[in-house]
């Protein structure tokens, strides 16, 4: 895979994307409670199955394979723009939250529902930017591999926000949440109820 095409691009970036969300930790808000670690097994094994699934996704052919030549070489690069979009959304959404940030599904002292900036057109912004950055690969790699590692991902990422939307509800209350999820859609925006 050379690194100066879309595709070594788009892994390239993804890559120093990963590795700069997970070591660039800010100072946080201490944490008031945190999941049971038997609750978060399911969408972990997934989410790692999914990751790895997608890094292998390149050997299976790439983009190379896609069409011999089929594929525009412009279409690849919009397929990296669509990657961008993503890890930018993620970034948005990481900075909104400030110190209450976390990777891992806990409540943060003075914990409130944050339903400004990202958070008021979907209610897991990171998860659907996370979302994007995967369609942007599997575009980009456009084989089965990375399809399905895209299936995989989703799949994580939709039990670790139910997880995540539970443990607000029993600690925030249900009428408190209730409101925010009625009116604002999990991880695809609904731009016309905000217009």
């Amino acid at each position: 895979m050379p690194w100066n095409s879309p595709l070594g691009a788009g892994y390239a970036l993804w890559l120093a994307f990963v590795i700069l969300w997970n070591v660039t930790e800010r100072r946080s808000v201490r944490t008031a409670a945190t999941l049971a670690p038997h609750r978060r097994r399911a969408f972990q094994l997934l989410l790692v199955a999914g990751v790895t699934l997608m890094a292998l996704a390149p050997a299976r052919g790439g983009a190379a394979g896609r069409g011999q030549g089929l594929e525009p070489l412009d279409t690849d690069w919009a397929f990296l723009l669509i990657l961008v979009g993503g890890i930018s959304f993620c970034c948005w959404a990481r900075l909104h939250l400030g110190a209450h940030w976390s990777a891992d599904v806990v409540r943060k002292e003075a914990h409130h529902i944050v339903d400004t900036g990202p958070y008021r057109l979907v209610r897991h912004p990171i998860y659907t930017g996370f979302i994007v950055v995967y369609v942007g690969l599997a575009l980009l790699c456009g084989n089965w591999l990375a399809w399905l590692a895209l299936a995989v991902l989703i799949c994580g990422l939709w039990l670790k926000a139910r997880a995540e939307e539970q443990f607000l509800i029993e600690d925030l209350g249900t009428l408190a949440y209730t409101d925010y999820r009625a009116r604002t859609p999990m991880f695809v925006p609904n731009f016309r109820s905000h217009s």
